[in-house]
């Protein structure tokens, strides 16, 4: 996988392609826990959001971290074990209630490549929770899981496949 740099806002993200992703099965729209979520536009994996990147930023030049990322075999694999995650964001004009469906993956060098940046950063830099949102509510952009304290408070409950498989809302499309 290539270096696929940091965005505007400092945030490291790896993009991925909805078709390795997304069952044909899987419906546009979700009906859960009486939540109706919808796919996703773009996916991609965290690997380092805003605030973490500025602070590797703040420490170590952006040379650095693509070596760092180049060292690792970045492969991605699908767990199909899937979490209902919940947060309440403070947004401009009050509170945001956002959910989202997030696939668990199998990602060594996510928790390697974080380790690697703790260790030549000084920064206090946990494992994180290798994953991909999938369908969301309330914010399309998803809820940003950045470590495993704020997974720990945001976890719902652990959705089975055969929820994300069904077709959702009356009249949805599947891919």
């Amino acid at each position: 996988m290539h270096w696929p740099g940091f965005n505007a806002d400092g945030a490291l993200l790896l993009p991925l392609e909805k078709r390795d992703l997304l069952e044909a099965d899987m419906p546009l729209r979700l009906r859960l826990d009486g939540l109706v979520l919808e796919q996703k536009h773009e996916l991609h994996v965290t690997l380092l959001n805003h605030a973490t990147g500025s602070a590797v930023l703040s420490r170590l030049d952006p040379p650095a971290v693509a070596d760092a990322f180049a060292a690792f075999d970045w492969r991605i694999i699908p767990t199909q074990r899937y979490a209902l995650v919940h947060k309440t964001k403070d947004e401009w004009d009050g509170p945001l209630q956002a959910w989202a469906v997030i696939e668990h993956l199998q990602m060594p060098a996510f928790a390697a490549f974080r380790d690697r940046l703790a260790r030549a950063s000084g920064l206090a830099l946990d494992c994180g929770i290798p994953h991909v949102t999938l369908y969301v509510a309330g914010d399309p952009a998803g809820i940003g899981l950045p470590d495993l304290a704020t997974w720990r408070a945001c976890f719902m409950r652990e959705v089975g496949g055969d929820e994300v498989r069904r077709p959702g809302v009356p009249g949805s499309t599947r891919r």
